[in-house]
């Protein structure tokens, strides 16, 4: 029985990781009960590094008892609201977690101010360490410029894609003479 209580403390925390979420409902084989296992290591060492994650109810705010929230901050008059508002709970069931705490943003504001910077740890922790390996191919010794690669490297991380047709309709070609 204390694998079920392992597996029901990480479901609840495990909201980025929906196929895990699905497995950790229904451990059947041994196999499943070491991937918990693991899982359980992995939260342990997250909890190690991310002290300040603290929101009970940036995964489920449907399973959070009201009273164990700090009274003077308003989360807690929020997630009574929240807990009683059916939409919430529909889009809570279809959405991502992330995009639903977007999506309730305008109506419980200081729930979803205290949860999105939580979710986007993740995101924010990649982004930067690819742009760590952007930068390391663009001034690597076989590409050495004197120039700097402030050009490079910006086309490099961005996410616009360049409308390469628009570009070329607008250039005159070449007469011969």
């Amino acid at each position: 029985m204390k694998i079920i209580s392992v597996i029901s403390n990480i479901a609840g925390t495990m909201s980025a990781f929906r196929l895990a979420k699905r497995l950790i409902r229904e451990p059947t084989d041994e196999f499943a009960q070491e991937i918990v296992h693991h899982l359980s290591l992995l939260k342990t060492e997250l909890k190690h590094y991310f002290l300040d994650v603290t929101c009970a109810y940036v995964a489920n705010p449907f399973s959070v008892d009201p009273a164990d929230l700090p009274v003077e901050t308003g989360e807690q008059e929020e997630i009574i609201d929240i807990q009683a508002d059916e939409t919430a709970k529909t889009k809570h069931k279809e959405c991502f977690t992330l995009n639903f705490w977007v999506n309730m943003a305008s109506s419980y504001s200081t729930l979803a101010r205290h949860a999105v910077p939580q979710l986007l740890i993740f995101p924010s922790t990649w982004e930067c360490k690819q742009g760590f390996s952007y930068f390391m191919a663009i001034k690597s010794k076989s590409r050495n410029r004197l120039a700097a690669p402030g050009h490079d490297f910006r086309c490099a991380v961005s996410k616009v894609l360049p409308h390469i047709d628009q570009l070329v309709e607008k250039k005159q070609i070449q007469p011969s003479h």
